[in-house]
């Protein structure tokens, strides 16, 4: 289930391994009945239309149907991979990693950092 919550790592289609950070992120419906994803990353906020197509505890992959077509995968960050090698894609990503020691703490440092409730 997408978790408001959580820190997500996702990537685009054709991407080999990271597009960017994804926060606050939420199904909605449009009017017209269409699903749309919103999230927020790191002050950009996104809105896509299309469907879940796979949902694990992990993370859930969403299928685009308008801006990037194609699957967008969104895997929960854990502080284990933004050691390893998120924190070199992000701003201040080695001070985070000095800093932050949970995968709990990391998602509340960004919610807090980017004012997400």
């Amino acid at each position: 289930m997408i978790d408001r919550r959580k820190v997500y790592i996702y990537r685009t289609t054709g991407e080999p391994k990271f597009s960017g950070l994804a926060m606050d992120c939420q199904i909605h419906q449009t009017p017209d009945g269409r699903n749309q994803l919103w999230f927020d990353e790191t002050g950009h906020g996104h809105m896509i239309t299309g469907e879940i197509i796979k949902e694990t505890p992990e993370g859930f992959t969403f299928r685009s149907d308008g801006y990037e077509p194609g699957a967008w995968t969104f895997q929960v960050l854990t502080i284990e991979d933004f050691r390893r090698w998120v924190y070199k894609h992000v701003t201040g990503g080695e001070t985070i990693a000095a800093k932050i020691r949970t995968t709990a703490d990391l998602h509340e440092w960004y919610r807090r950092a980017f004012d997400i409730p």
